[in-house]
């Protein structure tokens, strides 16, 4: 991520999980993990889990 202003893209990051915990997501797939993400709190999970979670998170009633 990039932009003209310092720590910008860390404050979207910010509303972005803010919104989704609002909405009732359950997952966020950022697909590879990095310092910058591991700092809000994303975990690596193995794909068994992955894949179960995924199958509940469809049956959830949520909109963005």
């Amino acid at each position: 991520m990039f932009s003209k202003v310092s720590q910008a893209s860390k404050a979207a990051l910010v509303k972005l999980i803010e919104h989704l915990n609002a909405k009732d997501f359950m997952l966020l797939d950022v697909q590879y993990m990095t310092p910058h993400l591991k700092m809000f709190g994303a975990i690596e999970i193995d794909f068994e889990e992955y894949s179960s979670l995924l199958d509940i998170a469809y049956t959830r009633a949520c909109e963005f």
